[in-house]
């Protein structure tokens, strides 16, 4: 029986309830297109006091060991900008992390909405034997924020100096595989995730209707 991994959405999920999430619901609901490539499931999909939130890992992927996910959140915000959102969140998650950097800040306005998108890297989370890769996508619509991420749970890695993140585990091929992954998860970020919810790019996969999760059996929680 596989030992309960500390998520990094409980980490996460304190940092939310941190930005007002005692808060009426939004009126939007967009439909996120999921990235094409794989199968995605939903494993977690809560909504109440103001917020919403869904998990999505690749099919084949258990719940505790998972490699990938995407997280969506809407929760009211109303004195909070997305670049700042994701500053408060790099934040406390580097306070978590040894090795921690971030790039590619874009910031922008769709549809008369601001937005920005980030990736950040984590070389170890907590003093686990494994880090994170993320890449996030925040909109502002009105008093609301409404943020999409990406999210792969990796071998420990190291962050040099210079803010580079070291992303090579032994194997060349799987390293590059990862490397492409994050640069098209980027691309879905800017170029799919938008407001209304805009068509997928030609081979995408269709936005998930969200179901109930599958149940998961209660498993020992692995000590610090």
């Amino acid at each position: 029986m596989r030992l309960r991994l500390l998520h990094l959405s409980t980490f996460l999920a304190a940092l939310l309830t941190c930005t007002g999430a005692m808060a009426e619901p939004p009126t939007l609901h967009w439909q996120v297109p999921l990235p094409a490539g794989q199968g995605w499931r939903i494993v977690d999909l809560r909504e109440g006091k103001g917020v919403r939130h869904e998990e999505y890992i690749p099919r084949g992927q258990g719940v505790e060991d998972y490699r990938e996910r995407i997280l969506i959140q809407r929760f009211k915000a109303p004195d909070m900008s997305p670049e700042t959102y994701l500053g408060h969140i790099a934040t406390g998650l580097a306070g978590h992390c040894r090795g921690f950097t971030t790039s590619g800040l874009v910031a922008g306005v769709r549809e008369g909405l601001p937005h920005a998108t980030r990736s950040a890297y984590c070389g170890t989370f907590n003093g686990r034997d494994y880090g994170y890769v993320i890449a996030q996508k925040v909109f502002r619509d009105d008093d609301h924020l409404f943020v999409v991420e990406r999210e792969w749970r990796v071998p420990g890695f190291f962050v040099d100096a210079t803010g580079m993140a070291s992303l090579n585990f032994g194997s060349s091929a799987e390293d590059e595989a990862l490397k492409k992954d994050i640069r098209q998860a980027v691309r879905w970020l800017t170029e799919q995730v938008n407001p209304g919810g805009a068509a997928p790019m030609p081979g995408a996969a269709p936005a998930a209707v969200p179901t109930a999760p599958e149940p998961t059996l209660q498993r020992a929680r692995r000590k610090p």
